[in-house]
């Protein structure tokens, strides 16, 4: 259709948006090559003791923590002939470089998110106190009071509080118009019932909404239509590992001519990147549902 010689064709720039929302639950950190690399995080029993009447300290110990982290290559071509790029009239494709750079950042997404929803190794589960489940779990301030309750019981290898804040409140779209409501309002009625309440929103501002649509996608599994979760900032602690070829976060996009018996163009387009779970102690899941 774009190609034809139909009057009356007009383009529509800008259809696809790429999701960022996965900034704001990574760790992002550079990648020198295509080896896995392992990230440590130094773990410790440092608390002081009590010092005896013979004036001795006890030694305390320092161990540590590993995650591994690897970029791969993902890339797609395309090539243009030269009766193409003759018949596009509306400049259609002058934007292809730039489908082909989305189409990068999708993949890049898809990978995310894939990788935080197949919870490997029981990355949430209630074994590592990080994960909460039934019907008092949905999504609402009764709800907010038990799972920060339970953020901030999370404790380290010696069984002491974190001390670390939740900062991030991330959801799916259909949970979106609650979790604004919950972090934005400034105050809260319950209409149900006669009893004596505060108005106040004891939760607004506190924490940062952050809604991604690939949380409920089904065409990732693991997917949800009712999961939240409150997390760390991931500077403090990560939900989430990421890494890009030499520092570089966008995708590469090349445009050269086709071999010399094809009238023509190629273009490719190519991203260096790795994603992975990082520290279950980042926060809260919750079912969200019975």
């Amino acid at each position: 259709g774009i190609l034809s010689n139909v009057a009356n064709k007009f383009l529509m720039a800008g259809f696809s948006a790429i999701d960022q929302s996965w900034r704001r639950v990574a760790h992002v950190r550079p990648a020198n090559d295509f080896k896995s690399m392992t990230i440590y995080r130094l773990t410790d029993d440092t608390m002081a003791q009590p010092i005896g009447p013979g004036g001795e300290l006890r030694h305390g110990t320092l161990g540590e923590a590993s995650y591994t982290l690897r970029a791969g290559t993902y890339g797609r071509l395309l090539s243009i002939t030269r009766e193409q790029l003759v018949n596009d009239d509306l400049g259609a494709l002058t934007e292809v470089p730039m489908k082909l750079g989305r189409g990068c950042a999708t993949r890049f997404n898809l990978n995310f998110w894939t990788a935080l929803l197949a919870n490997t190794g029981n990355f949430f589960h209630a074994n590592n106190s990080n994960y909460v489940t039934g019907a008092t779990t949905v999504l609402s301030v009764s709800a907010m009071d038990a799972v920060v309750a339970a953020f901030y019981k999370l404790v380290d290898e010696a069984g002491n509080p974190l001390g670390h804040t939740p900062r991030i409140l991330l959801h799916p779209p259909e949970l979106d118009g609650v979790a604004q409501n919950i972090s934005q309002s400034a105050e809260y009625r319950d209409t149900t019932a006669s009893k004596n309440f505060g108005t106040k929103n004891v939760y607004a501002g506190r924490f940062e909404p952050v809604m991604s649509p690939y949380l409920s996608n089904a065409n990732i599994s693991g997917y949800s239509t009712t999961a939240w979760y409150l997390l760390a900032d991931p500077m403090d602690v990560p939900c989430m590992n990421v890494c890009f070829l030499r520092g570089r976060e966008e995708p590469i996009v090349e445009t050269a001519d086709a071999d010399f018996s094809t009238l023509g163009i190629n273009m490719r387009a190519y991203h260096d990147f790795g994603a992975s779970l990082a520290e279950p102690r980042c926060g809260i899941k919750s079912k969200g549902a019975a």
